[in-house]
């Protein structure tokens, strides 16, 4: 990718996230970018366009983090992702804000998300299911019980933005949502992944808290 589309995607980014993508127009990313509109146009010739290469975006910095996890998802390294994988809503926060009227608009990135929506839900599940292998979690206590804690863990992490903004609530926004997907799965957790938790967070605190 040139550097002229890759200025222009982090514009209209900043952009968007400012503004929200519906008050964003063309003549505006072509502003900040500081092009004429004519040349941006030459590199995307439509908003929609430019959409469709920051979602391509968001996709490949997602699978990137995720395929950490998938490696080896322990506890370890499942705490140790999520920050970044959290940070990634913060990093294109329009698009989770303002995604009922970009999908309504853009029929095309709908129907790529509501395919990607799917493949996160059974990403979670896979990892929930290894974590059960491991004796990290409880089995089931009923079938579907992990499917459908997927889903809520998707919902959380997607929608945690919402709540923050309607809120208008003001904190650590990578730490809170965090303690939150925890905070839900602590209750399916064996012994062992408690234990193994709780000294994640130990470690954490002794080394941002060191004894004098």
């Amino acid at each position: 990718m040139s550097l002229t589309k890759q200025k222009i995607l982090k514009a209209a980014v900043d952009l968007f996230n400012q503004k929200g993508y519906v008050n964003v127009s063309i003549r505006d990313i072509a502003s900040s970018t500081g092009i004429s509109v004519g040349n941006l146009s030459y590199h995307f010739n439509t908003k929609a366009a430019i959409l469709e290469n920051i979602y391509q975006q968001i996709i490949t910095e997602r699978n990137s983090l995720l395929s950490g996890i998938q490696l080896i998802p322990t506890v370890k390294t499942i705490h140790e992702q999520l920050s970044p994988i959290i940070g990634l809503y913060q990093k294109y926060q329009f698009f989770y804000l303002d995604i009922l009227e970009i999908i309504r608009a853009n029929p095309k990135i709908a129907k790529l998300h509501r395919t990607h929506i799917q493949t996160q839900i059974q990403y979670i599940k896979a990892v929930l299911d290894y974590s059960v292998e491991t004796g990290n979690m409880l089995p089931e206590s009923h079938k579907g019980q992990y499917q459908h804690l997927s889903h809520t863990l998707w919902m959380l992490l997607s929608f945690w933005l919402h709540q923050q903004k309607i809120r208008a609530k003001e904190g650590n926004y990578l730490h809170e949502a965090r303690s939150a997907v925890w905070n839900l799965v602590i209750p399916y957790l064996s012994d062992k992944g408690k234990k193994n938790l709780h000294t994640i967070y130990e470690k954490q605190y002794t080394i941002s808290n060191p004894k004098s």
